[in-house]
């Protein structure tokens, strides 16, 4: 439930006292400003730890938000001030207040039977939530309202329709997929149809991510629909149904082994799946793999870390959002041509869909597929590219003799690895586009 409200954390303030208007598509955002949460003192150490076992220290240097001064080079994370309230800015806020929600208020806003309750009146179930969506400005006093907070309650309302209706879970259909993203191989058809990503896009709309793009010629990269419009093509951006997968690689394999090193003290065999997987379900099996690989990865090759939950994690793509395409643009991956790069950069409002946004979203995708491409070649092919024709490597200068092994980069390392770079420049070295959609 949580990754399907995670989605547009930049939001608009009134410039005067006493403004209320908010930009139309086509103009300018003058009111451009983040979303944040003041973390409660007693609370600092576990806002996003989780058992004790997230190094909190890394934590607040991640996410925390200073009130006072921006970095002053690019990368670089400033301070907070000593007497500063301790600020959490974006999808971290929402987290912390999500969190705090169920720990603190024990409100259940993630149970489909809970929301259920309101009978899909969004004003009720709005004041019944105000806890996970009230933060504040920078100034970490101002009150303000979460970002399209009527839109992702109306998204966890019919969400719990959607699920009750069918009478699943997040869990079952997890379960269901027999370990696959999309399409199962033909030993696991029998009993998973369907992969978890297309069964998330059955389930419900806010899942349906599709980017329609003008056919010029050929080469299209999606499926045309051959339906009403002949010369569209279809191409499957699926970002909020691709976090969900991702969230659920790091966390899992994670809990596994946090359970396997547990269970290690009292001499369990790690053969044993840990006691959050389930009998008689793929996910046994892959616990325990996952679990022993963590073991033996103090002895053996850093690889054997790497394996997933998913077999097929390999076919996903990365999470097309404001961040990513703002770092791949920074680093001259990317490149606007004067309109766009004009509009983006003057934070005029987007349509949803327009020719501009659509543009922005498939070249990312196709800019992070030659990017992690490149970075999964070997070596001695990459320096080959600066070679002139017929030189071979010797002459290449200082080129080391004997290049040492080299570890695949995954979509998960570089969907993350961009966005942080993306999250923390500075505002006058790059900007993010700006669209009101609940896609991202």
């Amino acid at each position: 439930m949580v990754v399907a409200i995670d989605f547009c954390h930049w939001a608009e303030v009134p410039c005067e006292a006493g403004g209320t208007a908010i930009a139309s598509v086509g103009e300018e955002v003058t009111g451009f400003a983040g979303f944040y949460a003041a973390v409660d003192p007693p609370s600092v150490a576990s806002a996003l730890g989780n058992g004790g076992t997230t190094d909190i220290g890394a934590v607040v240097e991640l996410f925390t938000e200073p009130p006072s001064a921006a970095p002053k080079e690019l990368g670089t994370l400033p301070t907070a001030a000593a007497a500063a309230p301790t600020l959490l800015r974006g999808s971290a806020a929402m987290m912390y207040l999500l969190r705090r929600a169920v720990e603190v208020h024990r409100l259940p806003w993630f149970c489909p039977e809970f929301l259920q309750r309101f009978r899909g009146d969004t004003a009720a179930a709005t004041s019944a939530l105000r806890v996970c969506f009230l933060g504040c400005e920078q100034d970490g006093v101002t009150p303000l309202w979460m970002p399209c907070t009527r839109e992702r309650v109306e998204l966890l309302l019919s969400l719990a329709d959607a699920l009750v209706a069918r009478q699943t879970s997040y869990y079952k259909l997890l379960r269901a997929c027999g370990g696959f993203l999309f399409a199962p191989d033909a030993a696991a058809a029998a009993t998973a149809p369907c992969g978890f990503v297309p069964t998330l896009v059955r389930l419900h709309p806010r899942y349906a991510d599709f980017a329609r793009v003008p056919v010029e010629g050929p080469g299209c990269l999606g499926g045309n629909t051959g339906e009403t419009s002949p010369d569209v093509c279809i191409v499957p951006v699926l970002k909020l149904s691709q976090l969900t997968a991702l969230a659920i690689e790091q966390a899992l394999p994670a809990l596994w082994r946090y359970q396997a090193a547990s269970s290690a003290s009292s001499k369990s065999p790690l053969s044993k799946p840990p006691p959050s997987a389930p009998a008689n379900s793929w996910l046994t099996d892959r616990a325990a793999r996952i679990a022993r690989s963590g073991a033996e990865s103090r002895t053996t090759e850093p690889e054997s870390s790497l394996s997933g939950v998913f077999a097929d994690s390999a076919k996903l793509s990365i999470c097309c959002d404001y961040q990513i395409p703002k770092a791949l643009r920074a680093a001259g991956l990317l490149v606007y041509d004067d309109h766009l790069a004009r509009i983006v950069d003057r934070h005029v409002l987007l349509l949803p869909g327009s020719a501009e946004e659509v543009s922005i979203r498939v070249a990312t995708l196709i800019a992070a597929e030659r990017l992690l491409q490149f970075l999964n070649t070997p070596p001695q092919r990459q320096s080959s590219l600066a070679r002139e024709p017929g030189s071979t490597a010797a002459e290449v200068p200082g080129a080391p003799a004997q290049l040492p092994v080299k570890r695949l980069c995954s979509v998960i390392h570089l969907d993350y690895a961009l966005w942080y770079v993306g999250r923390y420049m500075l505002p006058s070295e790059a900007r993010h586009h700006l669209c009101r959609t609940i896609m991202y």
